[in-house]
């Protein structure tokens, strides 16, 4: 029995199909998702290129690599559900991480864990949390 799905391009060579074949598995794995920027321009965004997912006020907002901010459409919860749980984990009441953008975990905070992410920006779990982000990462 597997645990996450597992996708294998077997061939003698690599050729067109192949790559063609990879190409177009990526883009169906590669869900986007609409967020609003700074000047009111809605964009597309990769999500494999999206840090996390977290609350201001009464908005939801994300963050990409390159630090750039945008507010999204969707609830917290609404996100959990809609994301795939392979890429994005919820540490938090308010924040939804990457885990495949995660560049070190600080364990040294009791009851809690110090997420530092790969822009360099820090957050921490929630105590409720701290199993599921364990598990999650195989520690």
């Amino acid at each position: 029995v597997y645990r996450k799905t597992e996708i294998h391009v077997c061939n003698s060579e690599m050729n067109e199909q192949v790559t063609d074949l990879i190409r177009d598995i990526d883009e169906l794995l590669n869900v986007h998702i609409t967020g609003t920027d700074k000047r009111g321009e809605k964009c597309v965004l990769n999500l494999k290129d999206i840090v996390c997912f977290y609350t201001s006020g009464q908005k939801v907002l994300t963050r990409d690599v390159e630090g750039n901010e945008y507010s999204v459409n969707y609830k917290l919860y609404e996100l959990e559900e809609k994301l795939p749980d392979t890429l994005f984990l919820r540490i938090a009441k308010s924040e939804i991480v990457n885990i495949k953008k995660i560049k070190r975990l600080d364990m040294s905070v009791t009851g809690t864990i110090k997420v530092v992410m790969s822009d360099q920006s820090e957050t921490y779990t929630s105590r409720r949390n701290v199993t599921r982000l364990k598990q999650a990462l195989g520690i």
